[in-house]
């Protein structure tokens, strides 16, 4: 009688605690990058980062899929395609690839995709304008657009001599060929010529950054996913060169001689907020594009050594951080 008694509470507590939904699931969130590199890491990082500071547990209140497409846009739908069978609430896809193939994958579903490190959201297709994303009703994020007109001219204020600017970057990348436009188009303004030099994967970056030595003053990579995934063969022809390399990645900077742009993991915890404020019930359409709010310029000092470049010291004024005997040191320590 006891026993049959003790059998009936038990029934009776996990029923109520079920109606409580103290055994609810986690919820499931995908997050997947175009490619593994640190600005990307760095950005998956703050996002599950802003959750768990928001009291999202993870393995109890939330579980992420984590993924990388490796560099391949076909991959990266197969990975899209992977979270809808697994029935995620959310997905965060990181760089225009990614979140072209999530939004190809989503579209017409009620769950919501959110990019980050997208340089042009409305040329990549995820939002019809910055303000007013409301016919993708389930999209919307972070762009890192970055001030390529800006940082041609940081390589003028580091040398005069700088009047050929060589760019590596991946045609097929749409966020890279929008840039490279864009320095393009204000290179005679500023005062320099771009060579540019292709190259469609990892493996063909090497090649590419070597075609250009002897033919450059200065080298300079933007947000392009394949050539940041195999930087250091540009590191090594800028070295080959003796020539400055600048790269628009902060994370990347102990891999070239000076770098531009935003600090990733500060833009993942930007996302992680959107993420937190859909999960609450707000509609992503409701949500404009949000725009990196500050760049930052970092220098390496004992890559400046290596090629026996001296930085003016107008733009060490300018410099957040820097690099110096293998340490980083900020300016607030300086």
């Amino acid at each position: 009688m006891k026993r049959g008694l003790s059998a009936l509470l038990v029934v009776g507590l996990v029923c109520c605690a079920m109606g409580l939904g103290l055994s609810a699931a986690p919820i499931k969130i995908g997050i997947c990058k175009i490619v593994e590199h640190p600005a990307l890491d760095a950005v998956e990082q703050g996002v599950i980062d802003a959750l768990t500071a928001a009291g999202y547990e993870r393995g109890v209140d939330v579980e992420y899929l984590l993924a990388s497409a490796q560099g391949d846009p076909g991959t990266a739908v197969a990975i899209a395609q992977d979270y809808q069978a697994r029935g995620v609430a959310l997905v965060v896809a990181i760089a225009t690839p990614t979140a072209q193939a999530a939004v190809q994958v989503f579209r017409g579903t009620s769950t919501p995709v959110i990019y980050a490190a997208v340089t042009d959201p409305v040329g990549a297709g995820l939002v019809p304008s910055a303000t007013d994303p409301s016919t993708n009703q389930n999209v919307t994020g972070v762009s890192d657009m970055i001030p390529v007109a800006a940082h041609l001219q940081l390589l003028r204020d580091v040398s005069p001599g700088i009047t050929r600017v060589g760019m590596v970057y991946n045609p097929g990348e749409a966020n890279s060929a929008i840039l490279t436009a864009m320095a393009q188009a204000a290179a005679a303004s500023v005062g320099v010529t771009i060579l540019t030099a292709a190259a469609d994967s990892s493996a063909n970056v090497q090649m590419a950054a070597q075609s250009l030595v002897g033919r450059v003053d200065a080298f300079y990579v933007t947000t392009d996913n394949t050539v940041v995934s195999a930087i250091d063969s540009v590191l090594a022809a800028s070295e080959a060169a003796g020539v400055p390399f600048l790269v628009a990645d902060p994370t990347s900077l102990a891999h070239a001689t000076l770098a531009a742009g935003f600090d990733y993991y500060q833009h993942g915890l930007v996302v992680g907020d959107i993420v937190l404020r859909v999960l609450s019930g707000v509609r992503p359409d409701t949500i404009p594009v949000t725009y990196q709010p500050r760049a930052e310029v970092h220098l390496n000092l004992d890559q400046a050594a290596r090629i026996g470049l001296v930085f003016p010291a107008a733009v060490i004024e300018q410099a957040s951080a820097i690099l110096y005997g293998g340490a980083s040191w900020e300016r607030k320590s300086l």
